[in-house]
């Protein structure tokens, strides 16, 4: 995923709308200095709706 020029926030965050599952919900995704890559917080709220767990494999969609 690369950056989107005029759309960073604080700390180098993107604000997006992502959906797991049935959920959809916005959030922000955060660069990642350890990997290079982006970290995509997940709420409670949704966690509880798609029965997640620590550690299970999950496909998300994310729209900018």
């Amino acid at each position: 995923m690369r950056k989107v020029e005029g759309q960073s926030r604080g700390f180098g965050s993107l604000k997006v709308k992502a959906r797991i599952g049935g959920t959809v919900f916005a959030t922000s995704v955060f660069p990642s200095k350890a990997d290079g890559g982006w970290l995509l917080p997940v709420k409670a709220s949704v966690r509880r709706a798609e029965s997640l767990a620590e550690g299970d494999d999950v496909e998300v969609s994310l729209e900018f």
